[in-house]
């Protein structure tokens, strides 16, 4: 009798976990960017390997391009450049079913489009 209370109460514990996963996590993976005739060139890659690619050359003095790695913090992507100094647009969230990627930075609003994604 305990042993099928101890099971029962183990298959609980599994379903109710598992219900509180979100199956989307990977949703956001793919590139997104500004249009091609934006000379922003604004992009961001989101790899699978948690590594991500950055592009944004909206001031033709300071172009940023930045590589490394991300990491998933609540319902927002966060991108770390490894120690290097360059402020980029770092916080992003993802919305229209990973369709679309926003970020704020101060006055700054980027809202990019997907171009492609797995």
């Amino acid at each position: 009798m305990t042993k099928s209370i101890k099971i029962l109460t183990i298959l609980l514990a599994v379903i109710l976990w598992s219900s509180f996963t979100d199956k989307n996590a990977n949703l956001f993976i793919g590139t997104y960017g500004s249009s091609s005739s934006d000379p922003a060139q604004i992009k961001l890659t989101i790899n699978p390997d948690h590594t991500f690619y950055y592009q944004d050359f909206s001031v033709s003095g300071n172009k940023i391009v930045v590589k490394g790695k991300w990491s998933l913090i609540g319902k927002k992507v966060l991108l770390s450049n490894n120690g290097n100094k360059t402020r980029f647009h770092n916080i992003w969230s993802f919305v229209n079913e990973g369709q679309v990627a926003k970020s704020r930075k101060g006055f700054t609003f980027y809202r990019l489009c997907r171009i492609n994604g797995i």
